[in-house]
């Protein structure tokens, strides 16, 4: 009896000990690739194409790469315009999508089924973007709008508007009615339930919905690479732009990396609590 209850322990233990080492290494997986960019940025350009990943240890760091990345005039514009592009595409998207998140989730439509309606919208965003490049590029070239902040940031919110309305429904799926029909009974109409009471009540919703946008906008490429070319580049353009005729810049390259996904990851972390608020408010039940 006793060795079998010491055979279960050492298989637990052993199950455990698998499933330790599995997730360590599955993290290490994923986390090396930013740890090598973060340690390539600092090594000479001499050191970039060697298996050196110890500062101080294998290599001398040097601010050399950074110098000349933070110098560049590239540089400035292409991050400010992530930043504008981003913040107004994932904005805009939001005014435009809590509305009709909002219909989806209130009001019942005839014709279309309002899971048919919220469907059909999300499958928009699994159409490849390579399909509609070319219609786009025509389009914006027709209106003028090729390298402009206004052409991206409405070619941007087309591809992510999808998402705001899907996980705005959801968050006002589970916002009890109650609230809205005590509204309308003191005379308010829809429209002033709608901003008075359901959007305050889901602004965590709003927030997490504005972050997923945000970043899809950010880290987009392919209609950047199209539909610019000097005044709205990006920093996946300059990150693509590293090769040059005498070879990869890794250096470069690693930098340009490090400094795109530090804007993220920061705004991230300092609205973290009502991030992960909005996301349990929208899809626990």
């Amino acid at each position: 009896m006793k060795l079998k209850i010491l055979l279960k322990r050492a298989i637990k233990i052993m199950g455990q000990a698998l499933t330790l080492a599995f997730t360590m290494a599955v993290i290490l997986w994923f986390l090396f690739p930013f740890y090598w960019s973060f340690v390539t940025s600092f090594k000479p350009p001499s050191d970039w194409l060697t298996s050196k990943y110890i500062p101080f240890l294998d290599f001398q760091p040097s601010l050399i790469t950074w110098e000349r990345v933070l110098s560049l005039p590239e540089t400035h514009r292409a991050m400010i315009n992530n930043i504008i592009i981003s913040t107004s595409a994932a904005t805009l998207a939001l005014v435009l999508g809590a509305p009709a998140a909002y219909s989806l989730a209130r009001f019942h439509f005839k014709r279309w089924k309002n899971r048919d309606i919220a469907t059909f919208i999300l499958s928009l965003r699994m159409i490849p973007p390579a399909v509609v490049i070319v219609p786009f590029f025509i389009i914006m070239s027709n209106l003028r709008l090729l390298d402009t902040w206004l052409g991206i940031v409405l070619v941007h919110t087309t591809f992510v508007l999808p998402f705001a309305v899907w996980i705005m429904r959801e968050f006002f799926l589970d916002l009890p009615k109650e609230y809205e029909e005590a509204a309308l009974i003191d005379g308010g109409s829809q429209l002033t339930a709608f901003l008075r009471i359901a959007l305050p009540l889901t602004a965590p919703g709003l927030i997490a919905a504005w972050i997923f946008c945000q970043v899809f906008s950010w880290n987009e490429f392919l209609f950047i690479l199209v539909l610019s070319y000097n005044k709205s580049i990006t920093m996946p353009w300059i990150i693509a732009a590293g090769e040059h005729s005498r070879g990869i810049e890794w250096g470069l390259i690693s930098s340009y990396t490090i400094l795109a996904i530090m804007v993220p990851i920061t705004l991230a972390i300092l609205i973290r609590k009502y991030l992960a608020r909005g996301l349990s408010l929208g899809f626990v039940r």
